[in-house]
């Protein structure tokens, strides 16, 4: 009985319940939620459109505090945006087409971020680590359609990936390409929003560099970022479609949670996989808040972190004793 009671007690500090999707927290009104990494205690990073900040959200807060507080105020920025981290607790943030290290591994309170270069990009916007050094980064630029890589210790950037399913349109209202970005199983993985492909390219993990053919792994899904396991599962943000989309090695998909009419992942644009509940495996989910666009008045609702428990195969491990 006491074992019993542990576990509800578990359940109810992280804020989750029997069901399968909930919101876990709320931002104001006129905040678009962009971007979202885990760290290796737990808690959230969420990087916010509408003001360039990255703040931290604490799913073991007790319910009396604020869950959420500010890491750190960008100045001279427009927004936050792609997040990977680095070494444990240390992390590469774009905040416009800058790059900042910002290290949460010594001190309770971030120290002062460290400018790592600035690109003549387009519009940066997903990023995930390379090499197992964990120095380099790749980087999608929305607007130009293309993929850097960015040398986190020297500042060293330079274009590495440049193909047709990058290629940006306006068919969303903004030019856009590639957007999502992530690395896992020797590949990179990305999505093209307005093109509403999911896709892969072999790579060479140290350099990041095309290793086979650019592979369109299925089609007809409008995602924003997401999160991909180390079997090439793929848990997809559906922007406006409103829904998080499961999409398997072999191009099938499928919705496993929210709807278009419904307005509980409004406006979904990234996804992370946080640390096990009680056996369960949860998949957190940023929203952009009740807009088709981000947000730029006070009239919607404010972007969420969302909380969605699904069963994963091909697990990453990272919170099961995965080591850098």
């Amino acid at each position: 009985m006491a074992f019993i009671i542990f576990l509800l007690t578990v359940v109810c500090a992280l804020g989750l319940s029997s069901h399968s999707l909930r919101e876990f927290y709320r931002f104001p009104n006129g905040t678009w939620v962009e971007n979202i990494a885990v760290r290796p205690n737990g808690n959230i990073l969420v990087a916010l459109v509408n003001t360039p900040e990255l703040w931290e959200i604490i799913p073991s807060a007790p319910s009396d505090c604020n869950p959420a507080q500010l890491v750190y105020h960008f100045d001279g920025a427009d927004s936050v945006n792609g997040i990977t981290e680095l070494s444990p607790d240390t992390y590469a943030v774009i905040a416009s087409n800058s790059v900042w290290k910002v290290d949460l591994s010594v001190y309770e309170k971030a120290s002062e971020p460290i400018r790592i270069a600035t690109l003549p990009a387009g519009t940066l916007n997903g990023m995930a680590t390379l090499d197992d050094e964990r120095v380099s980064v790749a980087i999608s630029d929305s607007q130009l359609g293309l993929v850097w890589r960015l040398n986190t210790h020297t500042g060293n950037y330079t274009v590495i990936h440049q193909d047709m399913t990058m290629e940006p349109n306006d068919d969303l209202g903004l030019m856009l390409g590639i957007n999502g970005l992530r690395i896992a199983n020797s590949y990179m993985y990305y999505d093209n929003s307005p093109r509403q492909i999911f896709c892969r390219v072999l790579i060479d993990e140290s350099t990041g560099e095309a290793l086979g053919p650019y592979e369109i792994i299925t089609h007809d899904v409008l995602a924003d970022d997401f999160a991909v396991t180390s079997d090439g599962v793929a848990y997809l943000a559906g922007l406006t479609n409103n829904v998080v989309i499961k999409v398997f090695p072999n191009g099938s998909h499928e919705v496993i949670a929210g709807s278009r009419d419904s307005t509980d992942l409004m406006t979904a644009t990234s996804a992370a996989f946080g640390k096990p509940v009680n056996g369960q495996n949860i998949l957190y989910v940023t929203t952009g808040g009740e807009s088709e666009h981000p947000v730029n008045t006070t009239d919607t609702r404010g972007g969420k972190v969302m909380a969605l428990t699904i069963d994963l195969e091909g697990w990453i491990g990272r919170f099961e004793g995965a080591g850098y």
